[in-house]
């Protein structure tokens, strides 16, 4: 008979307030939903780096100097017993003329971290080196 009791309650909680039961329900359905699919997420993702990675060939550790590297810092660096593949390159900063905007141009490397460049057209790429020279 007790059981009964709280039975008729929690139907008449629910009846009585279908609104709010109902909002609840949906509460716990989307946090449901957003938890599914955050773990579902993850692996894609880590998957997608992964291929990234492997793709473009990217350097596991970049070394940059102020003042650039000289040939003994390059042989350290290459006679390192992890370094399987070591390349060097140069950076510059380069303001656009009157505009604020300001580049950084990497040189660019044969073997690693190979990069993908856009297709914008030939009129963008003549108007960016005129801005920049």
């Amino acid at each position: 008979m007790h059981k009964s009791i709280l039975w008729k309650d929690a139907f008449q909680a629910i009846t009585h307030s279908l609104g709010r039961y109902i909002a609840i329900i949906l509460l716990i359905g989307l946090g449901t939903f957003a938890f599914v699919g955050l773990k579902i997420a993850g692996p894609d993702m880590r998957a997608t780096g992964a291929d990234f990675f492997t793709k473009h060939n990217l350097a596991d550790v970049t070394v940059s100097s102020n003042y650039g590297i000289n040939s003994t810092d390059r042989a350290t660096i290459q006679n390192l017993p992890e370094i399987k593949q070591a390349t060097f390159g140069y950076l510059q900063d380069v303001k656009v003329k009157n505009k604020q905007d300001v580049l950084r141009v990497f040189s660019q490397s044969n073997n690693l971290s190979s990069y993908e460049l856009r297709a914008i057209s030939q009129k963008t790429i003549k108007k960016l080196l005129f801005l920049i020279c």
